[in-house]
């Protein structure tokens, strides 16, 4: 019975996605600690899931979240992204559980990108922070491998998974992988000690907005956007995107990016064709 009625919310979940929205007022820059954008304006061209890190506010938290979301929409304009954090709650006890998420957490991260994945015209990019790194590896390598390949690209910070999985998220491909660890971050060596270098990953901000850009605009060249469905920012960027080697663990150095532009240059200029993203 209960296993039905997951389902059941699983599939009226993702009709709801379904259904084209316009811009939306509030939905623009990522404000406060949370975010539910794809359950409220639905399939955009980018989807965002991200899982924060343990005891952090919301489902966005207050340090690399917000900032990360904000990092890809100054790239592609806000009508062009939607934030979804994960709610879960992220004690320091759940990092003990298995694999170092919850089970609610891991379902409810799975949900989403499975929501994510129906819609037709949408790339997906997830990522998370230190707890929810870990949740971000467990939901991720029990999705089906068509829900797999629709996600562009992943990125953890501070993740506590790294030694475990051998340095990448199990049954999901490297190559669209970027695990950053600080220097001196033991948690990416197999323990949870945690040392103030932990809390020090704002500053990689920028290396992970450019990864995640640069991987979602080479696949779209692959496979652009429908005419209409993608509406330019009047903004300036990089091009092309700054390469993103992988970042080995422990790195010290973090790597000189180009200024993400600023949310004050970014106004719409007109979509291809039409007003609506979908």
């Amino acid at each position: 019975m209960i296993t039905l009625l997951l389902s059941l919310l699983s599939v009226c979940f993702a009709a709801a996605l379904a259904f084209p929205a316009a811009l939306q007022p509030r939905q623009s820059w990522t404000f406060g600690y949370w975010a539910h954008e794809l359950t409220e304006y639905g399939c955009k061209p980018i989807i965002f899931i991200w899982a924060k890190a343990t005891i952090e506010p919301g489902n966005m938290g207050n340090t690399v979240g917000p900032r990360l979301s904000d990092g890809l929409k100054a790239v592609f304009g806000p009508a062009n992204v939607v934030t979804q954090g994960v709610d879960y709650w992220g004690f320091i006890e759940t990092n003990f559980y298995p694999g170092g998420a919850p089970p609610w957490g891991i379902y409810d991260m799975q949900l989403l990108l499975n929501a994510a994945a129906t819609c037709p015209n949408s790339k997906i990019v997830a990522a998370g922070y230190s707890q929810g790194a870990a949740l971000t590896h467990r939901a991720i390598e029990g999705l089906p491998q068509e829900v797999k390949d629709k996600i562009i690209a992943v990125v953890t910070f501070g993740d506590t998974q790294t030694w475990q999985d051998g340095g990448r998220i199990k049954d999901f491909d490297k190559n669209r992988t970027l695990i950053i660890c600080n220097v001196g971050d033991v948690v990416c060596t197999g323990t949870l000690y945690v040392f103030p270098v932990h809390f020090d990953y704002v500053k990689w901000v920028p290396t992970a907005t450019y990864y995640l850009a640069a991987k979602l605009m080479d696949d779209a060249v692959l496979k652009p956007w429908p005419n209409g469905s993608f509406i330019f920012p009047n903004v300036t960027i990089p091009t092309p995107f700054p390469s993103i080697a992988s970042v080995p663990q422990g790195a010290e150095d973090v790597p000189s990016m180009p200024p993400l532009p600023t949310p004050q240059d970014l106004e719409p200029v007109g979509a291809m064709s039409g007003g609506l993203l979908f």
